[in-house]
């Protein structure tokens, strides 16, 4: 009979879930001393250096997710609206504010994991070792984005309908933005299993 895996094995475990989803996504290459910066930064304090002009600075100032809540007891219809309405304004402030880099978030192939991530694109000019600043929405319309750092551990070119795929691992993220990834991603294996099972179902 096999023993229970302790506390330690279980994340271990947890950290390397994986699900392949499209994501918006966004990355950009920084040199190692902007790394190094950061990465002290983060051993020090646990959060990455603040940024006070940052759109997921503004965003979070902006959140209404509780008060609609509060709303939702009383009036589901109004608060549906609203709701409505806050992801129409999401989309907005994304347009005119799209990263810290300017690059937009672009709907991307990504597997996904606790421990990293691997993207797909056409002829990406990246090699391993290269450093990565990256922003990760864990749905369309999603009100914050995940901002962490990565390293590229291997380019394999024409991998997947002449794209190239990129695995990377994180390097570093933050622990609460590793939990909501690994979250996403029983969320989503569950949709999919759903899914598997009504196909199914219905031959």
């Amino acid at each position: 009979m096999s023993e229970p895996l302790n506390a330690e094995a279980l994340r271990n475990e947890r950290m390397f879930v994986r699900v392949d989803d499209t994501l918006p996504l966004s990355w950009r290459r920084i040199e190692e001393s902007e790394l190094s910066r950061v990465s002290a930064y983060y051993e020090k304090n646990r959060i990455f250096p603040p940024k006070p002009d940052s759109i997921n600075t503004l965003l979070s100032s902006l959140d209404v997710s509780d008060k609609l809540k509060l709303v939702e007891r009383n009036d589901p219809v109004l608060a549906r609206i609203l709701g409505q309405l806050d992801i129409k304004l999401n989309i907005l402030l994304r347009l005119f504010h799209p990263d810290e880099s300017g690059q937009p978030l672009t709907p991307t192939l990504i597997n996904l994991s606790g421990g990293g991530l691997a993207f797909w694109e056409r002829n990406p000019p990246l090699a391993s070792g290269d450093a990565l600043a990256v922003s990760l929405a864990l749905a369309a319309h999603s009100l914050m984005t995940i901002e962490c750092y990565a390293r590229v551990v291997r380019v394999v070119e024409n991998d997947r309908e002449s794209l190239s795929k990129v695995a990377c691992r994180y390097e570093p993220i933050l622990d609460q933005d590793r939990e909501r990834v690994i979250q996403h991603i029983f969320k989503r294996q569950s949709e999919l299993l759903r899914a598997q099972r009504k196909r199914e179902e219905g031959t």
